[in-house]
């Protein structure tokens, strides 16, 4: 079982393709750190360092269509194997709190008529800084450092768009964590 390895882009390709086969689909969303592959292939290592690669696709399928597909491209299947990674299902859920237009600014990733469409870098931020875990952080705090995405942008980005107010007050603890993570 893969504990993580450093992603390339190619490496999404073959996750999208794989998908595509084991779920039967051509349309994906990837939420994961995976997803910064489509906008920026060369970050650095570290930025793309991961044991899977977050997606769903975008029409739902039917319960029992999932268990299939994840044992053809999860964890612990052969694909996993084989590549040091595995697709990771997971569902829009992850989304339910993102801000509004987050498929809009996705981007567009097409490989052989299947697409994913990658959170932008900025919906990638907001969404690790509201999961909050450790490894979520640094992970923020690699991109900001990295100048992929602006602090002050996306210090407006939270304020505008937070989409529950309750959410507000745990997302700007973990972005103080952060900042005190880059100063």
């Amino acid at each position: 079982m893969s504990v993580g390895r450093e992603l390339f882009e190619e490496d999404l390709k073959l996750a999208v393709l794989a998908a595509a086969t084991a779920y039967d689909r051509k349309r994906f969303v990837v939420v994961g750190s995976a997803a910064i592959l489509a906008s920026f292939p060369e970050a650095p290592g570290f930025l793309r360092v991961s044991a899977d690669i977050d997606m769903f696709p975008i029409r739902k399928l039917k319960n029992t269509e999932f268990q299939s597909g994840d044992e053809q491209v999860g964890q612990a299947s052969a694909f996993e194997v084989e590549h040091d990674f595995y697709v990771e299902r997971v569902g829009d859920w992850t989304l339910l709190s993102q801000p509004e237009g987050w498929l809009e600014r996705c981007v567009k990733y097409t490989v052989e008529g299947n697409v994913a469409h990658c959170l932008s870098p900025l919906d990638l931020v907001y969404n690790k800084t509201e999961a909050g875990r450790e490894k979520d952080l640094n992970f923020v705090a690699g991109v900001l450092s990295e100048g992929i995405v602006n602090l002050d942008d996306f210090e407006k980005f939270i304020h505008a768009g937070c989409p529950h107010p309750e959410l507000l007050v745990p997302i700007l603890a973990n972005l103080e964590k952060i900042k005190a993570m880059i100063e």
